[in-house]
């Protein structure tokens, strides 16, 4: 069972490393920030996770960082570019 567990990881995450040489970083990074805000999303929408307060509070500080973040980066590139 052991082993099988392994190879059950290996495969998705070589699948992973494979298909993600072909795509440009910015593309990986946006992957990133919204794969595991789909898993959040599916946690509490279908299967019922609990949504409390903290997380209420993180979850939009979370995304209102990458805004930020963001914006100043194509601030930053308009600017240079």
């Amino acid at each position: 069972m052991l082993m099988g567990c392994g190879i059950v990881t290996a495969v998705p995450l070589l699948l992973y490393a494979n298909g993600a040489k072909g795509l440009q970083l910015t593309t990986i990074a946006i992957m990133q920030y919204i794969a595991p805000t789909l898993i959040f999303l599916v946690a509490v929408f279908a299967f019922g996770e609990e949504f409390g307060r903290a997380r209420m509070i993180a979850f939009p500080m979370i995304w209102a960082a990458l805004v930020i973040y963001s914006v100043s980066m194509f601030r930053k590139m308009r600017r240079e570019g």
